[in-house]
This record gives structure tokens, sequence and C-alpha cells, in this order.
């Protein structure tokens, strides 16, 4: 006699029985090989789609990459990185003088004009050339620029003595003591007495005083050291002038216009001193 126990066991199995024979028999069991074979085909594909695009890449980079014949020539190499081949110094270079040095020309032997070196001009060099310059103005504007000019050359190098007593003697004349000023330019030409300059401020102090032939000779020292100084030509004009020496004045003044003619443009002084001299023309 069965037990009730063992009735209930035979059910379960027989339920799990039919259950496993039911999945056998729907072929799900079945189906476990087609999986793992589409799995390793589908991974193949997804290799081989790998492969054939490094295989693509490859081969666009060797076509882009140029090709070198082996006949094919080099380029041509730059002309600055060329080596240039040394050359022996001409013979000018070789007996190339020092720095400083004036190099003779071929034809004459002396030194050429580009190696010299100018000098510059003294004082009295200067003054001449000025002079020159005035002796050919067009202007009375350029005349008077000219004598302004020459006048600064001329009291270039006084020492600061002789232009305080030369201010001194200025001041003197202005205050009516033109004594003072002959004596304050006495002084003056003993500090300095080959400076024309002062020669002539000499000689107008000595007009005012009065000294009429202390004037015309303190004008004849500064002439002798500056010939070509047209102010001292006119007031040598003038000292004879007051001297009553017509043609000497005449004399003087016609050498102020060869060295500046803009000096009297119309002749005025020169018409009256001409007639000082020799009377009015009938």
């Amino acid at each position: 006699m069965p037990y009730p126990a063992h009735s209930g066991w035979l059910k379960t199995h027989d339920m799990c029985a039919t259950r496993f024979s039911a999945c056998r028999r729907n072929g799900f069991l079945r189906l476990k090989a087609p999986l793992h074979f589409y799995a390793q085909v589908i991974c193949g594909a997804f290799v081989l789609g790998v492969s054939i695009c490094t295989a693509t890449a490859l081969c666009t980079v060797a076509q882009a990459a140029p090709v070198v014949s082996s006949t094919t020539p080099p380029p041509p190499i730059p002309a600055a990185a060329q080596p240039v081949p040394a050359t022996p110094p001409t013979g000018a270079q070789q007996q190339r003088p020092p720095n400083g040095t004036a190099v003779p020309s071929a034809a004459t032997g002396a030194p050429t004009a580009s190696a010299r070196t100018p000098k510059p001009l003294r004082a009295e060099e200067q003054i001449a050339q000025l002079a020159d310059q005035l002796a050919h103005a067009k202007t009375p504007e350029e005349a008077h620029r000219l004598e302004g000019m020459l006048e600064t050359l001329r009291a270039a190098n006084l020492t600061p003595t002789t232009h305080l007593l030369l201010r001194r003697a200025e001041k003197d004349v202005a205050n009516n003591k033109p004594d003072n000023a002959v004596d304050a330019m006495a002084d003056a030409l003993a500090l300095q007495p080959d400076k024309a300059i002062l020669w002539r401020s000499s000689a107008q102090m000595r007009l005012v005083a009065g000294d009429l032939n202390g004037a015309v000779k303190d004008l004849g020292s500064a002439l002798q050291r500056d010939p070509k100084d047209s102010q001292s030509w006119s007031l040598l004009a003038t000292v004879e002038e007051h001297r009553n020496d017509g043609p000497a004045a005449l004399k003087a003044w016609q050498k102020v216009l060869e060295l500046n003619p803009m000096a009297d443009k119309n002749h005025k002084r020169l018409d009256a001193l001409h007639i000082k001299a020799f009377g009015q023309p009938t």
C-alpha cells in the first residue's frame, strides 16, 4: 500500500520530467549550437572590416608620398650655401695703407680727395672769405648779414678782460666821458694789440674826444692788420671829412664801395664827398 508522501513525490517527479521533455521537444536545447556559430561569424566579419580599412589607409599614404627614383638628380644647392673659392688678394689689397693715411692716386701720386681730411678754417681765413662775399653782395640785406658775421668773427678771440674794458669805454662815451673811454681802450690794446677791431674802437673814442690825428693813427694800425674791414675805411672817411681833407675822405669812401657796394647803393655820399673834394662841377 503506497504512502501518501510517496504518491506526492511521484507527482513531482512526473511534472519535472514532463517539463524537461517539453523543453527538448520544442527545440530550445537545439538552438544553442546555432547561436555560437552566429557569434563567430559576426566577430570574423568585424575583424575582416578592420583589416580592409587598414589596408586602404596604407595604400592612400603610399600614393601621397613622392616616389624618389634613383635616376632623379638631387635638387640644386642655393647660391648662399655653395662654398666660395678663396681668391688671393690683389696688389691694391696687399698694399692697403693703415687707417688715416692718404692713398696716392695712380696718375699723379698725390693723395686722393676722398682720403684728405679738410682742416677747419682759421678766423682770418673765414674773414677773408666773408669779405669776398660782401664785395659781391646783391642786396643791402645780404650785405648787412655778412657784416654781422664779420663783426662776430673779428671779436671772437677777445678775452673777458678785453670785453670788459670795451664795454667800459662804450659806457664812458654814453656818459660824455670820452677821455675815460680813450684810456679804457688803451688798456684793452695793451692786453691784445694784435686785434684790429680794438684799434678801430680806439679810433672811434678818439674821434668823439676830438683827437682826429690820433684817430687817423689808430685807423692806420687797424687797416694794417685787417685791410678788408669796410667799417674801418668808412670811419677813416668820416675822420678825414672832419679834418676837411676832402680828397682823403673821398679816397677812403671809394675803398668802402669796393669792399661793400651796398653801403652807398645810390652813390649819394660818394657824390657829396666828390663835391667837397673837387667842388661843384660846372
